[in-house]
């Protein structure tokens, strides 16, 4: 019963590593602005539950905080002049769809494609 227990506990591990994993990466996609469209890139990182990375627009590149990854989903803040943007998204393999609330244009919803290098 303990080795069966065991090998259940290895692959439900493994399988939660793997699926974090998949977030590992840029990725793009294009927004509708004020002064038309930006691209935007995000940049992840997954250790266990701790999702780490940044945002990088025409302005430069802002790392987020507060990142937390489970199985396919994941949220992060990200502070914009003094305003925090909350996101929250799920990785759906080559495609992330994510939604942030409280940005400078309001709540958005967009889709992140992987970049492939």
């Amino acid at each position: 019963m303990k080795k069966l227990f065991f090998a259940f506990a290895v692959v439900l591990f493994g399988t939660f590593v793997c699926n974090a994993a998949e977030i590992d990466g840029k990725w793009e996609t294009t927004i509708k602005g004020q002064d038309g469209d930006m691209e935007l890139v995000f940049v992840f990182k997954a250790d266990g539950a701790t999702l780490t990375g940044s945002i990088v627009t025409p302005m430069g590149e802002m790392p987020f905080t507060n990142g937390k990854v489970d199985g396919k989903e994941f949220s992060f803040d990200l502070d914009m002049m003094g305003n925090t943007i909350k996101h929250k998204g799920t990785v759906e393999g080559n495609e992330i769809k994510m939604k942030s609330e409280g940005g400078p244009g309001g709540d958005a919803e967009m889709i992140l494609k992987k970049v492939v290098e």
